[in-house]
């Protein structure tokens, strides 16, 4: 499959798969379906396995009542995407029809308008199995709008890219005392303003980052940890 390649380095395959899945979403923006069912498939040859298994376990469970509301006031159903920390994409305001603040990551992956984007090219149907408001909610895994099987698996997959780029980074900055972020963002092959998004999100309390020190150049894009872990082994590390 495309990513069975053993020769690719560990951020080359997530890139990879990174890539397979932004078409993925541009597919489904397009108002295609059963289109994840095929990236899965690709991700069963290779490091990324776990991830496919959990985005269908998402499939499976999915209760279309959290993305899909109405009000009695509404005579149609609308779209959401709540705040759950399971989600890949950024959070909805039904109300205000935008997004919250993107993270680093949705900046980099260029997702931070895929939720709107899917607001306004789907007709969404009511949840119910007779399709009226007075129905029986639709089962889990068995939704009226059948499309969201795709978004849930391609949030899942979103969520667990995410996660590990920022334990790549954590595993990184908490091995040592004080970590080049330049470094970081070379090896990784991130922007430097990227790398310190992820810091900021995986800090401990007691860690330091700087971007800049006006007093000390040697500190500029730097992060401290205060109790490191030498016996950490990231799988990608930066040159001592």
């Amino acid at each position: 499959m495309f990513l069975a390649v053993v020769s690719m380095s560990y951020p080359d395959v997530i890139r990879r798969a990174e890539g397979a899945l932004k078409k993925a979403e541009e597919e489904l923006l397009s108002g295609k379906e059963g289109i994840a069912e095929r990236l899965l498939i690709g991700l069963s040859n290779s490091i990324l396995v776990p991830d496919a298994e959990k985005a269908r376990e998402r499939m499976r469970n999915l209760d279309e009542s959290r993305y899909v509301k109405w009000e009695r006031w509404k005579e149609d159903p609308e779209f959401s995407v709540p705040f759950w920390k399971d989600e890949g994409y950024l959070s909805i305001d039904s109300s205000a029809h935008q997004t919250r603040d993107p993270d680093w990551y949705a900046k980099i992956s260029g997702t931070s308008g895929f939720v709107a984007g899917i607001r306004a090219s789907r007709k969404v149907k009511m949840p119910t199995l007779n399709g009226k408001r007075d129905g029986e909610p639709t089962p889990l895994g068995n939704p009226a709008n059948t499309w969201l099987l795709d978004f849930v698996a391609l949030s899942s997959l979103r969520l667990s890219f995410k996660t590990r780029w920022e334990q790549l980074v954590r595993d990184i900055v908490r091995k040592r005392h004080r970590t080049d972020l330049l470094l970081v963002a070379e090896t990784l092959g991130f922007e430097p303003h990227d790398v310190i998004g992820i810091c900021r999100r995986i800090k401990n309390l007691d860690d330091k980052i700087v971007e800049y020190d006006p007093l000390d150049s040697s500190l500029n894009m730097t992060y401290t940890c205060r109790n490191p872990d030498s016996s950490l082994q990231p799988l990608v590390d930066i040159p001592e």
